[in-house]
Formats: structure tokens, C-alpha cells, sequence
């Protein structure tokens, strides 16, 4: 069994328009911001495999909330969280995409804990199997593999960019919900692997209002390669 993830609408139902016929599961009803987030989970075949594809809302807690609830439901042996990312490297620019080798919690300090992406404090490995099968697979967009950082912040200020080439230089992009994910995946031993599509440069190459005018073609783009992922994995 493998959980799909996401955080927003749009991005699940680009997967949904690509998945086939799915079932629907029902899931738990949560409180979030002003109204009610449907956790509900759409089962889907995927080469033979039992895949279901979820939506857990935005931000760090929703994610770990949502993840932990799939997993205790279906008990996966693969968790993939897939959505966008801002730019955090001049080199990975919008319509790239990012596979996590490693994701970190770019925010959290603690004064005697190392941070950093070799800190076993603030950051979690990725599975390196869909990172290998996504360098083999022949695709419009430049796919790389490299770290993810994560927080409840949508990075779009010098300050945060500051403090984040301190501690996280290598990071090629950043996002709200892969940390926290990779996080819950850790504490129940399950595989994780975070995928981003590129939808703005705002720190590199432009303004963060950009996400706007891409996130959805960028969705499309992330839930095409994810399923070809799967395909092969």
C-alpha cells in the first residue's frame, strides 16, 4: 500500500484527473481555518499497486496530523507527499522538479542541537529508490534530487533566505508541509519520499507573486511524474 499526500486542493485533484476511476474511503472531518477539511481517501490502482490519495491541509501540523492518520488507517509501506516549492537554488528554477534525498526543518532551534541536513535533530532521510527510478525517467521538466527544507513560513524575505544558506546551503527549495510528513514517517518506520514541483523563484528569479500564475500547471506537472514514479516502482 503507498499514501499519496497532499496539502491543497488543487494539487490532489490534478492527481485525480490523471488516476482513473477511485474509490472513496471515508476519513475523518477536522476543523480548519473557517471550515471543515474532508480527509477522505481515493483508492486507485497503479500498476498493481493499492495506492490511495489524500488531501491534508496546509502547514506543518494538518501534515503530520494527516499523515499519522493514514497510516494508522491503511499502513503503508510508502508515504509520498507531492506538491509545489518555492526556489531556494539559482539553479533550479520554476517547472523543475525537486526529489528529496533528505528534507529538515529549517526552523527548528534548539540552543545545544545541531542544525542542520546531517542533524538527526532536524532533518530525516528520504527513500532513495523513487529519487533513483525519477533520475532514470525521460520527462519535459529537469528533474533533481537534493534536499527539501520545510516550516509553517512561505519563504518570500531576505531575512528568511539569511538564515536559511546558514544553516541549509544546500537546499534547493522550500516548502510548508515535507518535514513534518518525513517526521511522522520516521516515528512509525514507514518510507517517505517528498516530491515539488517549482512554482516561483521568488528569492532567486522574481517575484513569490508568480506562485500564483503557476501553481496550477506546476500540479499537473508533479502528479504526471509522481504516477510515473509509481509506475516503475
Amino acid at each position: 500500500m503507498i499514501v499519496i499526500i497532499c496539502a491543497m486542493e488543487k494539487e490532489i485533484e490534478a492527481f485525480l484527473k490523471i488516476a482513473g476511476e477511485t474509490k472513496i474511503i471515508k476519513g475523518k472531518r477536522l476543523k480548519y481555518q473557517d471550515s471543515i477539511l474532508k480527509i477522505d481517501y481515493h483508492a486507485v490502482k497503479i500498476a498493481d499497486q493499492d495506492v490511495v490519495i489524500c488531501q491534508s491541509g496546509v502547514g506543518m501540523t494538518y501534515a503530520a496530523l494527516g499523515t499519522q492518520l493514514a497510516i494508522q488507517k491503511f499502513k503503508p509501506e510508502l508515504v509520498i507527499n507531492v506538491g509545489c516549492a518555492g526556489s531556494l537554488n539559482e539553479d533550479v528554477h520554476v517547472g523543475d522538479i525537486v526529489v528529496a534525498d533528505r528534507v529538515a526543518d529549517w526552523r527548528y532551534d534548539v540552543f545545544d542541537w545541531e542544525r542542520g541536513l546531517d542533524s538527526v535533530y532536524t532533518s530525516y532521510p528520504c527513500d532513495d529508490r523513487i529519487a533513483k527510478i525519477a533520475g532514470k525517467l525521460k520527462s519535459k521538466a529537469s528533474i533533481k534530487v537534493g534536499p527539501i527544507v520545510s516550516a509553517n513560513e512561505f519563504i518570500y524575505k531576505k531575512s528568511q533566505l539569511k538564515e536559511l544558506k546558514k544553516y541549509y546551503p544546500e537546499a534547493l527549495c522550500g516548502e510548508m508541509e515535507g518535514c513534518a510528513i518525513a517526521n511522522t514517517c520516521y516515528a512509525y518506520d514507514v518510507k517517505c519520499s517528498i516530491i515539488r514541483s517549482i512554482s516561483d523563484e521568488s528569492l532567486v528569479n522574481g517575484g513569490y507573486k508568480d506562485y500564483y500564475f503557476n501553481v496550477y500547471k506546476q500540479c499537473d506537472a508533479v502528479a504526471d511524474l509522481c504516477l510515473k514514479i509509481l509506475k516503475r516502482y
